[in-house]
């Protein structure tokens, strides 16, 4: 019987250690990757010397300054920052810590799939280009929010879970733990991770004592730090809560639907009339902007001053003395939970209509939002940030303005392009019947990729207005994919007329 022929056919007989340090091509790849990431830092640092921010990034540095145990965000952040703050206390320090957490991540997702799969030179030269001459890598780094430590962490958990399947051990499960455990910390955005770990963990050939521990020590260490932020929010506002910002979260999604319900007030309780009431006068009033009371434009009805989430805020607040902002969101945020729940269970059509199939079309083609350009330039460094980093300007001009707007709307119709290819290749994948003549181990990866992006697309559509930022890790994977499944599907087999396909698959 004659083989089909795909690339390399080798079996990754040598261990991964021999395998990046041994191999001549993967010692060129990495010393290339370090000089060009060199490069990249110091040339991007000439063009932007100061870091940017987001809304949320005075609420990370001032968790971090007051060593915070609980805040509106996971406080995982927020704890780094402060460690990194002791070992450097420089922006520029932090940009660089970031960028480089975030191309080792990636790396080792990159590498881990050269070690298991032996690709053609379409995957080895594009994805190793793609990863290097990224801007988007780069910009991501330069922001004091979670993006780039989460990307790092997500590309190493991935990669962990290529691990799991194909190589699995009790290391390689502690380690997927820990790494699982720690995203989570960083982004509740990790929140749907743990389902797809078990497309991996539960076929892997060990014993079920080793797969009872691969899917319990995660779920002890989320457990642990749900119970811990729990507490640590009753003791600073007197709820017992995990998540303070869900409840907002919840209400902001269910008012999208507000401009194209009529005002009803049945079924509301006594306790929500005059949220639902004042929401309704809102989106009738001149304060209400309907241009940016868009999902490309990101949470309105939670951020806006005027808008009715806020106001009741300031008028609770008022009403109890209370003087802490985070206290404020926490003791309103399970009525705005009960809002928000109320609204979509007695209009789930609108709510469809309104908030889920946009953010699926936004989920398809993602807004650049807050990295679209530069806000430090736009609104100032906060109070914060220049206590934080001592010498950070309380202005900034930027040298090439129009670049970063530029360079990220280019993300948007790639991430397009990406989607679009993954599914005409998958397609010829199967129609073609290439998985029945790949190594085993190509299918399972393609199956993880798959099982990932469904998990992903239900958790961002659901969850919150989808921007470009939260898809970053997805675009990855796409383009990683896209690359593997055109060499398979180009790379026409050659096999005798008794060929068999490859066994196991």
């Amino acid at each position: 019987m004659i083989l089909p022929i795909y690339g390399d056919p080798k079996l990754t007989d040598t261990s991964f250690r021999h395998f990046l340090l041994a191999d001549r091509r993967n010692r060129l790849l990495a010393g290339i990757a370090i000089a060009v990431i060199i490069v990249n830092l110091v040339i991007f640092k000439l063009i932007y010397p100061y870091m940017d921010i987001t809304p949320d990034s005075e609420s990370y540095l001032t968790a971090a300054a007051y060593h915070l145990q609980a805040d509106l965000w996971p406080v995982g952040y927020s704890r780094i920052l402060a460690l990194q703050h002791s070992l450097i206390p420089s922006e520029t320090g932090l940009m660089v810590f970031q960028y480089l957490c975030l191309q080792c991540g990636a790396f080792f997702l990159y590498f881990t799939l050269l070690y298991l799969l032996r690709p053609g030179k379409l995957f080895t030269h594009g994805a190793f280009i793609f990863l290097l001459i990224n801007p988007l890598f780069l910009y991501l780094s330069n922001y004091v929010i979670t993006e780039a430590l989460f990307l790092a962490l997500g590309f190493t958990w991935f990669a962990l879970l290529l691990w799991v399947r194909h190589k699995p051990g009790t290391l390689v499960f502690l380690f997927h733990g820990v790494i699982l455990a720690v995203t989570f910390t960083m982004r509740y955005n990790a929140m749907f991770f743990p389902v797809v770990a078990l497309v991996a963990i539960l076929p892997a050939r060990v014993a079920i004592w080793e797969k009872v521990y691969a899917i319990a020590l995660p779920v002890v260490l989320i457990a642990s730090f749900i119970y811990y932020t729990t507490n640590q929010t009753y003791k600073l506002t007197g709820v017992k809560k995990f998540s303070v910002f869900s409840g907002w979260q919840l209400a902001n999604n269910a008012m999208y639907m507000l401009p194209y319900i009529a005002y009803d007030t049945a079924g509301i309780p006594a306790q929500l009339q005059g949220l639902h009431r004042y929401s309704h006068q809102f989106v009738k009033s001149k304060y209400f902007n309907p241009e940016e009371a868009t999902l490309p434009a990101g949470a309105y009805y939670m951020w806006t001053q005027n808008g009715p989430l806020k106001a009741m805020l300031s008028n609770y607040m008022k009403k109890h003395k209370v003087t802490d902002s985070f206290t404020g969101w926490a003791r309103v945020s399970d009525l705005y939970r009960e809002y928000g729940s109320i609204l979509i269970k007695k209009h789930p059509l609108a709510f469809a209509t309104h908030f889920w199939l946009p953010n699926v079309v936004e989920y398809m083609r993602p807004g650049t939002e807050m990295i679209g350009s530069s806000n430090r330039n736009k609104i100032g460094t906060p109070g914060v940030m220049q206590l934080w980093f001592r010498g950070t300007p309380l202005t900034i001009n930027q040298r090439f303005p129009q670049l970063q707007p530029f360079l990220m709307t280019k993300y948007t119709f790639l991430f397009i392009f990406l989607q679009l290819a993954f599914i005409e290749e998958i397609i010829r994948f199967i129609l073609l019947k290439r998985y029945k003549f790949v190594e085993v181990k190509f299918n399972h990866v393609m199956a993880l990729i798959a099982s990932f992006q469904v998990a992903h697309f239900i958790f961002s559509t659901l969850a919150a207005p989808v921007v470009l930022r939260y898809q970053s890790i997805m675009l990855v994977l796409l383009l990683f994919a896209v690359l593997l499944l055109v060499e398979k599907n180009e790379n026409t087999p050659i096999w005798s007329d008794t060929a068999e396909p490859v066994p196991g698959t």
